[in-house]
């Protein structure tokens, strides 16, 4: 009886050992760093609305402070009269060359409740588009909302 009670003491100060190793094994610490040069995004939105024409384009400029995501959210497309419309223009980004808006990046897209563009873009000035890609018969009216750095 005496030598089954010591190997089961044995065992145990065995088995305790390796918990008491295992868990050292798994003991991690957090990196310290400096917070203090991480800046936040703000960010800004705007509305940008008007009558896109047959064969049209507009844009709006904005200017991105800082890197990161820009949004485009074409929330409406309505006939001048005000009846909603599913009709699918265009919609980009691009960097404002005189009277025009050259498209970097574009897609064409019909209107809803999300964003239907997200591109990263450094600082500087740029444009948001939207244009016909050949699907309107007449004049509509449209709203866009840009949320940017």
């Amino acid at each position: 009886m005496m030598r089954s009670s010591f190997a089961f003491v044995a065992r145990l100060g065995l088995l305790a050992s390796v918990l008491v190793t295992g868990a050292s094994c798994n003991t991690t610490t957090a990196p310290s760093f400096d917070n203090s040069q991480i800046t936040p995004l703000v960010f800004t939105t705007q509305t940008f609305a008007g009558s896109l024409p047959v064969n049209g384009s507009l844009f709006y400029s904005i200017v991105v402070t800082q890197q990161g995501p820009v949004s485009l959210m074409l929330a409406a497309v309505q006939t001048p009269g005000g009846a909603a419309l599913t009709t699918p223009v265009g919609i980009g980004v691009g960097v404002p060359a005189g009277t025009g808006c050259p498209r970097t990046q574009s897609q064409t897209t019909p209107p809803g409740l999300a964003a239907q563009m997200t591109v990263t873009l450094n600082p500087g000035t740029y444009c948001a588009a939207v244009y016909d890609v050949g699907n309107l018969s007449g004049a509509v009216n449209f709203a866009m909302r840009i949320t940017y750095p």
